[in-house]
């Protein structure tokens, strides 16, 4: 049978629950004002300080309803590029001698705390869909031939996948806590592929070590205020850091892991015969994934059929158009537009395979 890869995208997650980009930080927001002493957190006063001198808006005060919040990469891009750059804004400096020393930093690390409660919460109680995928795929046969390509953080698809015990998850990375199964010659399970080239809220890596380690929630990330021993590194102590990259026009790709995983996943992409998009829009700034598909798509001997999964509840036509158009523009005419949700998808997969 012909390999199949499925790319699930942000879209495929908002059906289970989780809120789109533009709606994480107004959840957020609007879910902390309903608590009594938020204000007196030194993480809230940080996020507030960021989002009122860099966007100009006051999330403690103003009609959050109202308001146009930057995205999540948005708003962690540019202090990624800061980095990159050696470079600092007015009162978020970098490492200095000055009290605001690695502000930067420090807001990063919250804006990512953030997006993992919002995320946690939103999707605890979850529909089930990706379970009901894996479900479908396995009793269809078809999970043999399937490959999983995510850029989303939360780990829906991976506790759908473990959630089976014939199935041995391989991310394309080894993990002090747990070695890729395609190298394991006891291994009686079936290997599914799973890569995930944002990162994930469940990958923790130690900067003195240069170690990643798996967690099975991603609700460990919370250890980071709560429990800061649970996030040290089991072999040298220093503290462990989740591994997120925004899909923005200048990403890091310095972590030597993320390297394995892209080059994995080009390398195993290029023996599929047909690609799934779900939940994906294929963003304009979303280049380095441009660039893996491009190569997947030009560097085979025959056409790469290619079908795109995007539908949902209350979707205007003018953006339907426009996904269309950006998707044709970039890979070509021949891609197929199914007019389904995530769901019918998850609920039928068969049918599009």
């Amino acid at each position: 049978m012909i390999k199949t890869a499925i790319f699930l995208g942000g879209g495929a997650s908002a059906a289970e629950g989780a809120p789109v980009q533009n709606l994480l930080f107004k959840k957020y927001f609007k879910s902390l004002r309903a608590e009594s002493n938020y204000s007196d957190c030194k993480r809230v006063s940080e996020l507030s300080s960021y989002f009122k001198e860099m966007f100009f808006i006051d999330v403690l005060h103003d009609d959050l309803d109202a308001i146009q919040f930057p995205t999540f990469e948005e708003a962690i891009g540019l202090l990624d590029l800061a980095v990159r750059k050696r470079q600092s804004f007015m009162d978020f400096d970098l490492e200095n001698l000055a009290q605001s020393c690695n502000r930067i930093g420090f807001i990063r690390q919250y804006l990512v705390l953030l997006m993992a409660e919002v995320l946690e919460d939103k999707t605890s109680v979850v529909k089930g869909l990706h379970r009901a995928l894996v479900e479908s795929l396995s009793s269809n046969g078809l999970l043999t031939d399937m490959v999983f390509l995510s850029t989303n953080y939360d780990i829906l698809i991976d506790q759908a996948l473990a959630s089976r015990d014939d199935i041995a998850l391989d991310y394309g990375v080894d993990f002090t806590n747990y070695a890729s199964p395609a190298y394991s010659p006891n291994n009686n399970k079936l290997i599914v592929q799973l890569y995930k080239v944002h990162g994930s809220l469940n990958w923790f890596y130690c900067p003195t070590c240069s170690s990643l380690r798996l967690i099975k929630c991603q609700q460990g990330v919370f250890n980071w205020l709560t429990n800061p021993a649970q996030v040290r590194c089991r072999r040298c102590q220093s503290m462990e850091t989740p591994v997120i990259v925004p899909p923005t026009f200048f990403k890091d790709m310095s972590n030597s892991f993320l390297t394995m995983v892209w080059h994995k996943t080009e390398t195993t992409l290029r023996d599929i015969g047909h690609l799934i998009f779900c939940g994906y829009s294929f963003p304009d700034a979303d280049m380095h994934v441009k660039y893996l598909l491009k190569r997947i798509q030009t560097n085979r001997a025959g056409r790469l059929k290619i079908t795109v999964i995007n539908n949902y509840p209350g979707r205007k036509a003018a953006r339907r158009l426009e996904e269309e158009e950006r998707y044709k523009r970039f890979l070509g005419t021949h891609v197929h537009f199914a007019k389904k949700t995530f769901e019918e998808f998850c609920r039928q997969p068969e049918t599009f395979i």
